[in-house]
């Protein structure tokens, strides 16, 4: 298996790559819904954020749980990240100003100022990684992913 700093910079160079992720959510009756998303920011401490409407499935299921998993997967490497942990929905109109692309008009014709526009911030608790093309898979090699989860500010490997 590849050392920790090999996994989390594998991870991070993932997501940073892909621009649409798969987001999920518990449902009803334990159904998993599956969306695609844009996602807005990335940050040093692997919160991601996007938009979405406040008044959708997505949005009420992130405000019933207060969980979310987002998956990104690269093709070229053979890769995928699965980030889950702890989500917030906020309609702030300063954070949609402050995160607001010009791409999210096409949904929300008044920008940042419609009224049905949330910020959605993933606070990513544990990551589950496979990557090919880095080595990146424990054994018995590729089959399961490697995972590491969050130790206050630090990540540790547990898989």
């Amino acid at each position: 298996m590849a050392e920790l700093s090999d996994a989390l910079n594998a991870a991070r160079t993932t997501v940073e790559k892909v621009e649409f992720c798969v987001a999920a959510t518990a449902g009803d009756g334990d159904v998993a819904n599956v969306r695609v998303v844009q996602r807005l920011s990335f940050g040093d401490d692997w919160q991601i954020t996007f938009a979405t409407d406040g008044t959708s499935r997505k949005a009420a299921e992130i405000r019933r749980t207060g969980k979310l998993t987002l998956s990104f997967q690269d093709d070229s490497e053979g890769a995928y990240v699965a980030l889950i942990g702890k989500a917030d929905v906020s309609s702030d109109l300063a954070t949609k100003e402050h995160l607001w692309a010009d791409h999210l008009n096409r949904w929300f014709p008044d920008g940042p100022a419609t009224p049905n526009a949330v910020i959605v911030t993933l606070d990513p608790e544990r990551i589950e990684l496979w990557n090919y093309a880095k080595s990146i898979m424990p054994s018995p090699v590729g089959l399961r992913a490697a995972v590491l989860e969050r130790d206050g500010q630090d990540w540790r490997q547990t898989a």
